[in-house]
This record gives C-alpha cells, sequence and structure tokens, in this order.
C-alpha cells in the first residue's frame, strides 16, 4: 500500500512549459517560468516530431534557463515546447536489474526486454554511503603481464615491452 501511495504523490497534475529560445553548441536556452526552474531539474523538449528530448537545467543566463540534453538535438527550433518535470527525478530499481545493463538514463541497452520496477523510489542524485561502511571490493584483479610491468621503472623493461609491441603512455614528468 505504501509503494501505491508513493506513485500517486509522483503523479503530476498540471504541465508547467517553457519555450526554446536559443541553441549554442550542445546547450539549449528555455524562456518560461524560472521559478519553477532550478540547478538540476528536468526538462523534457518536444520537437513536434514525437520526439522528445530529457535534459536537465544547468544554469541561467538572464531571464533564460540553460539546459543540457540527454541526446542529441536533431529538431530543435525555436519555439519548441520545453516541459518542466515536476516530480523528482526518481528511478525504481528492483532485485531483478542485476546482471542487466542500463543506461544513465534506467533504460534497458541490452536487448533483454523492458526493465521491472521496484516498490520504492530512489533519486539519480543520492548521497554515497560513508566509504568506512562499504563493503570491501574484492582481492586485486590480475590484469596479465602489463599489471606486473607498470609499478616498476619503465627503463627496465623497455625491451621487454618493444618485443611485445605494447605502448605504455607515461607523465612528461616521469623519470625512467
Amino acid at each position: 500500500m505504501k509503494a501505491l501511495a508513493e506513485q500517486i504523490t509522483d503523479i503530476d497534475g498540471v504541465n508547467i512549459y517553457g519555450r526554446v529560445v536559443g541553441v549554442r553548441g550542445l546547450m539549449v536556452e528555455i524562456a518560461g517560468p524560472i521559478h519553477a526552474m532550478s540547478v538540476g531539474a528536468r526538462i523534457v523538449i518536444d520537437t513536434g516530431g514525437n520526439r522528445l528530448i530529457p535534459s536537465e537545467v544547468i544554469g541561467f543566463t538572464g531571464s533564460n534557463a540553460v539546459v543540457m540534453p540527454f541526446a542529441g538535438l536533431e529538431g530543435v527550433r525555436r519555439g519548441c515546447r520545453a516541459v518542466i518535470a515536476n516530480a523528482a527525478s526518481l528511478v525504481r530499481p528492483s532485485p531483478l536489474w542485476l546482471g542487466r545493463v542500463i543506461n544513465a538514463m534506467g533504460e534497458p541497452i541490452d536487448g533483454k526486454g523492458a526493465l521491472p520496477q521496484g516498490p520504492s523510489p530512489m533519486p539519480y542524485r543520492n548521497s554515497p554511503p560513508p566509504a568506512h561502511s562499504r563493503k570491501r571490493v574484492g582481492p586485486p584483479l590480475d590484469l596479465g603481464v602489463l599489471s606486473d610491468l607498470l609499478p616498476r621503472p619503465a627503463a627496465r623493461h623497455l625491451r621487454r615491452l618493444r618485443r611485445r609491441q605494447v605502448g605504455v603512455v607515461v607523465d612528461a614528468g616521469a623519470q625512467c
């Protein structure tokens, strides 16, 4: 019942929107109700051609909000509608997500179908747990020959590296 109540509170009742007034590189300027936007707010730009572009407010210039899109800007032009998301940016993870490949927006990209929604929402931006309270990652991974060579001075193993034709990037200030 608690999960159902949380989902009901997530439903947006009113759409607040602005309009695209300019595009500079990858940034889009949105004019509209600045009071409804804050840094980190989610905006969805409607190109009018059945394409919605999710974006995030990254700053303000004059009386406009500057947003960074999460997708390409094809089809975006002056006057496009930019809907301001009222609900907080949340994701509902589930234990069934383990082993799946998802993108930064919580969408599956592994071709195994839709992701089931979990019972309780978690914010996209959340504080990490304190380092001392986390479990250890595990033993070090053996990455092969290079992992043995890298901690040692590069000059000593230069001949071995040439034979294997492996590239090594060394800081300009490194002493060999």
